[in-house]
């Protein structure tokens, strides 16, 4: 054997010579914890555990887009249809939060976007919303995506592209509520609700207007009076709306 492989076997032994101590350490049995070491351990044990589970990704079973209640349009009232309170609905985002009209409708005003990934006009709209928003301050915003099953997986990008950052619904999953809001199935649509819970303004399509009118529809949903029975004005429309566009 030569003296350079005697080194090297040397130096390797070397390096080694602490990792098989502790081995050997270990095949004792060790003496048994203390009890409070022992919980401890079993805390930090179960830590990890919950830190392993967080951190796996995320396995989409159900398709969002897949009906979540009955298409029945018997008994459906139509938004805009009457001075009255803006139709019930009850819908739930793709990141679970819900949105319930009878925890909105009355309460404070909010506003509805319906849009597509596949709408060229939608991308001329979301600037619109962005600054109308930032503008004049946070609103309740619910987006409804009208995609279908093929293109939803488009729409979180698309969103992220426009800045937009708010929950999504799937239009296509309340088949009721998108007929009572959105009947001629337009994209974009902006409907804007006030706080005494009438309809302000439906803004169909896109116009260099667009903004202005958003923001002055906004400033009367956050101002509007009570409802009032038979009042005609207790649900103003801004302007005629113009036609939709796909």
């Amino acid at each position: 054997m030569g003296l350079l492989h005697i080194e090297r076997v040397t130096r390797l032994y070397s390096l080694l010579a602490p990792l098989l101590a502790t081995l050997a350490c270990s095949s004792t049995p060790a003496p048994t914890a203390p009890a409070p070491a022992r919980a401890k351990a079993a805390n930090l044990e179960a830590s990890i555990e919950r830190a392993l589970h967080k951190s796996r990704p995320v396995v989409i079973q159900v398709d969002p887009t897949l009906p979540r209640e009955s298409f029945d349009l018997e008994g459906v009232k139509f938004v805009g249809t009457d001075n009255g309170p803006v139709p019930d609905f009850s819908v739930e985002s793709y990141d679970g939060t819900v949105f319930e009209s009878e925890q909105l409708v009355g309460q404070e005003p909010f506003i509805m976007v319906f849009f597509a990934t596949w709408c060229q006009v939608c991308d001329l709209k979301m600037p619109v919303l962005r600054e109308a928003l930032a503008t004049l301050g946070p609103v309740k915003t619910i987006m409804v995506s009208v995609d279908d099953a093929e293109t939803w997986p488009h729409v979180a990008g698309y969103l992220r592209e426009h800045q937009v950052q708010f929950p999504v619904v799937s239009a296509q999953a309340y088949p009721r509520f998108f007929a009572s809001y959105n009947p001629f199935q337009a994209v974009p649509l902006v409907v804007v609700v006030g706080k005494n819970g009438g309809l302000v303004d439906y803004q169909m399509g896109y116009s260099e207007t667009h903004l202005e009118r958003l923001a002055n529809a906004i400033r009367l949903a956050r101002s509007v009076g009570p409802l009032k029975a038979g009042d005609m004005d207790s649900a103003p429309m801004l302007e005629p709306a113009p036609a939709a566009a796909r």
